[in-house]
Parts: C-alpha cells; sequence; structure tokens
C-alpha cells in the first residue's frame, strides 16, 4: 500500500509542472521528507494551509525562492490529496524523501545522457571542419 501511496506522490508531483525532479534548493531530501511530515501533521491537526505556509515563509531566508517553490508544491499535495491525508507522518517522510532522493537520481541520469549525446551544434561544426579540409 506504501508503494501505491509513493506512486500517488510521484505523480501528483510530477503533475504539478515539472517532468523531472522538483528543484530542492539548499534543502536536503531529508529535509523535504521533514517538510511534508510535518506539514501532514499540521493538516491533521487543523491548521489551515495558509496559516502554515505564511508561518513557514517567515522563517525562510528572503532569497529561497526555489525552497518556497517547493514549499508550495508540497503544501499542495499534502493538503489536497485524501490518500496522504490518512498516512502518518512517518510514511510521509519516506515517501517524499524517496520521491526527492529517486528524482534526483533521475536527473543524474539524464545528465550523463545529454553529456555523452553529442550536440547537434557539435556535429555541425564537425561537419563544416570536415568541408573546409576539402
Amino acid at each position: 500500500m506504501l508503494k501505491k501511496q509513493i506512486v500517488i506522490a510521484a505523480l501528483i508531483l510530477g503533475a504539478s509542472g515539472t517532468a523531472s525532479a522538483y528543484e530542492i534548493g539548499r534543502l536536503t531530501c531529508e529535509n523535504v521528507g521533514q517538510l511534508a511530515a510535518h506539514m501532514l501533521t499540521a493538516r491533521q491537526s487543523g491548521i489551515s494551509p495558509e496559516a502554515y505556509l505564511s508561518a513557514l515563509d517567515q522563517k525562510l531566508p528572503p532569497d529561497a525562492n526555489v525552497e518556497r517553490a517547493l514549499v508550495v508544491k508540497i503544501a499542495e499535495v499534502v493538503y489536497q490529496d485524501d490518500e496522504i491525508a490518512q498516512m502518518k507522518p512517518e510514511q510521509a517522510y519516506l515517501m517524499f524523501a524517496q520521491n526527492c532522493v529517486q528524482g534526483q537520481e533521475q536527473d543524474q541520469m539524464s545528465g550523463q545522457r545529454d553529456e555523452a549525446a553529442p550536440d547537434e551544434d557539435d556535429n555541425e561544426s564537425m561537419e563544416e571542419d570536415g568541408q573546409d579540409e576539402q
């Protein structure tokens, strides 16, 4: 059942605007999991998303724009998904932290593929260089 919930959260996070992993700024994947667990506790305690986000926003440094965007995405998932609302905070922690790690791994794999594949501009330059020598 937890695997199903991880897949659901991954799909929700993916649908919320990013095709790959979400940017975490200066946060770690552990911080992402902790944030989700705290948010879930707040939701289960009856704290509105607006109140929670307002309080958290005051604690973030002024230049933490990536972190703010991530906090909003996590809040959207935690406060809108009824299956997540039924979880224990520890489960939310694991789900979001694992999702974050998997996303980072996917980004690294994607980056490695991009580096291994020659760019079209590089191919054109090589062709032009070959023509100049003839």
